[in-house]
């Protein structure tokens, strides 16, 4: 059976979240990126999300995300990572994360990083696109929550980065949906 696919955009208002944070210069680079979180909007009319703020995505069994970011007034931005490489971090809402439970959620996740996290690679032609598919077997939506660091230019034409993490670890996670 062929996976339905969602298309999860990212909309990010830059000029709004560089005016809320003009009083602190120091931010903008990668060891200090703008904090997004309150500066970005989810596009995906038929994902369905859950939490306070509707923010945390409850995946489908037998489904293919398509992540990209974009600023408001509709330019591609990009994925960063302080590494080499562009990644998206995914964070399974448990207190005990396993491979095996990575397993359950996704076919062929990357393996589990010692924090618990997934280090999602890009593998898409862009490095600008993020996929992944979820298993036929997937159970609660996965409770996973994701954050990702991305870059942009000033109006300046200056690289700076921000950086959008819904469920920052300044906060408990929200409670797993009904089932």
């Amino acid at each position: 059976m062929k996976p339905t696919t969602y298309q999860v955009r990212i909309r990010v208002y830059i000029p709004e979240m560089m005016n809320f944070f003009q009083d602190d210069p120091r931010l903008g680079s990668k060891d200090k990126p703008y904090k997004a979180d309150m500066f970005y909007q989810v596009l995906s009319p038929y994902a369905h999300f859950y939490g306070p703020l509707r923010n945390i995505l409850v995946f489908e069994k037998n489904a293919r995300y398509v992540w990209s970011v974009e600023s408001a007034d509709g330019k591609e931005l990009r994925f960063t990572a302080i590494n080499d490489s562009p990644e998206m971090d995914l964070e399974m809402i448990t207190d005990k994360p396993s491979d095996d439970k990575w397993n359950k959620v996704f076919k062929k996740p990357p393996k589990m990083q010692p924090d618990g996290k997934l280090k999602l690679k890009s593998n898409e032609s862009s490095s600008n696109v993020f996929s992944l598919e979820t298993t036929g077997n997937l159970k609660d939506g996965g409770k996973i929550k994701y954050s990702f660091l991305f870059e942009f230019e000033d109006i300046n034409g200056n690289t700076n980065y921000g950086l959008v993490d819904p469920c920052a670890d300044l906060y408990p996670p929200p409670p797993p949906p009904e089932e």
